[in-house]
C-alpha cells in the first residue's frame, strides 16, 4: 500500500508503504504446560523427598532456578525470553482497556501487521526512507540512518492494519543522540486526509533529553496544533503512550500522564500508528526560532530508534 502523509512528517504517494510476513502471537497453551509441569513434579517430590536431606535441597535448587528462569514471561512467545530493555510487555487487558495487539519483535523478519517505508519523504528532499534501514534482531524492531551515495537515508514503519477509533498505544523505545536524525511516534488517520494527527512522541534532533507531543486538527481558516512538551532522557528505554477518547487524548511516560489535550482539537476518526526517523533535523531547527540551533548533541555516523515492544486497546 502507500501512505499518503501530509507535510509534517513528510509521507506523501511516492513513499511506499511495504507490509511484511505475519508475527504477534499469545502464548495459547501456556496454562496447559503449567499444568502438565505441576502434575510431573508432584509426582516426583511423593517419590524423593523422603530420601536423603541431600536430595531435598537438591530439589529445592531445580525448584527455584526454574523459577527464576521462567519469571516474566508473560506468555509471549517462549517460556524463557530475552527482553532488551528488561521490561516484558504488559499481557491482557488493563482496567478500562482491552488488549487488541502485542509484538515483542521475537521474529527473524518483520510481520505483516506491519509496513515498512520507502522513498523520499513528501517535503523533505534531504531524506530517504529505505526498507534496508528496517530490521528485527536481538528480540527488537531497530530503524537506523545513516548516510548512503551522499544522502541520509533512515527507517519507518507503520502499523497500518491496526486502526483505531479511540483506543490507548504503548511504546518501549529507545533513540541514540542526533543533530541531524529526528524522530516521531504517531497515529495517522486511516483515510489519509491530513490533518488530523497525533504524535505522542517528537523530537526534532538532539541529545533527546526533551520531546514534544502534538495534535494537529483542521479549523475553519485551515489547520493548527496544540503542542505539549516533556523532559527525559529518551537515549534510555522508555515506555511512550496515548490515551485517546472522545474529546481528551493524554499522552503518557512509564504509566503516568504527563500532558492531555481536550475539546475540539480531539479527532473522532479511525487512526493507525507509523513509527519513523527523518533527516534534517539541523535545517529545521535553524528555520524555526523555537529550537536551539547545532550542534547540540553532534552528528555520529549512525542513529538507531530502538523498539522493544508494542501494545495496542480499544476502550472496554
Amino acid at each position: 500500500m502507500r501512505g499518503d502523509f501530509g507535510t509534517e512528517h513528510g509521507i506523501d504517494s511516492s513513499a511506499t508503504v511495504r507490509p511484511r510476513r505475519i508475527f504477534g502471537r499469545l502464548c495459547r497453551h501456556c496454562h496447559n504446560v503449567s499444568r502438565s509441569s505441576d502434575r510431573v513434579a508432584v509426582g516426583r517430590r511423593r517419590k524423593r523427598w523422603v530420601g536423603k536431606p541431600w536430595r531435598r535441597f537438591a530439589i529445592l535448587l531445580v525448584a527455584l532456578a526454574s523459577a527464576a528462569l521462567t519469571s516474566g514471561s508473560g506468555c509471549v512467545g517462549s517460556p524463557v525470553r530475552f527482553e532488551p530493555s528488561q521490561l516484558a510487555p504488559p499481557i491482557g487487558d488493563l482496567p478500562g482497556w482491552r488488549q487488541i495487539f502485542v509484538d515483542d519483535f521475537n521474529s527473524a523478519s518483520l510481520s505483516d501487521r506491519w509496513g515498512v517505508y520507502d522513498g523520499q519523504p513528501g517535503g523533505d528532499p534531504l531524506s530517504h526512507w529505505d526498507p534496508s534501514r528496517v530490521a528485527t534482531r536481538d528480540s527488537q524492531l531497530v530503524l537506523e540512518g545513516y548516510p548512503e551515495d551522499g544522502r541520509w537515508v533512515t527507517g519507518g514503519v507503520s502499523n497500518h492494519t491496526v486502526a483505531e477509533t479511540y483506543g490507548r498505544w504503548d511504546v518501549r523505545f529507545r533513540i541514540d543522540p542526533s543533530d541531524e536524525v529526528k524522530f516521531a511516534i504517531l497515529l495517522w488517520p486511516q483515510g489519509g486526509d491530513w490533518p488530523p494527527e497525533i504524535d505522542f512522541l517528537e523530537d526534532g534532533g538532539g541529545d533527546r533529553q526533551k520531546a514534544s507531543g502534538f495534535v494537529h486538527y483542521k479549523t475553519a481558516g485551515g489547520r493548527a496544533q496544540d503542542q505539549r512538551a516533556v523532559a527525559a532522557d529518551f537515549t534510555q528505554w522508555q515506555t511512550v503512550g496515548v490515551e485517546w477518547l472522545p474529546g481528551n487524548i493524554a499522552f503518557t511516560l512509564n504509566g503516568g500522564v504527563w500532558a492531555t489535550v481536550t475539546g475540539a482539537s480531539v479527532p473522532s476518526q479511525p487512526m493507525w500508528m507509523a513509527i519513523q526517523e527523518q533527516f534534517a533535523g539541523c535545517e529545521r531547527k535553524a528555520s524555526a526560532s523555537s529550537f536551539a540551533g547545532c550542534p547540540i548533541a553532534g552528528t555520529p555516523e549512525r542513529a538507531a530508534l530502538q523498539i522493544d515492544w508494542v501494545t495496542i486497546y480499544a476502550p472496554g
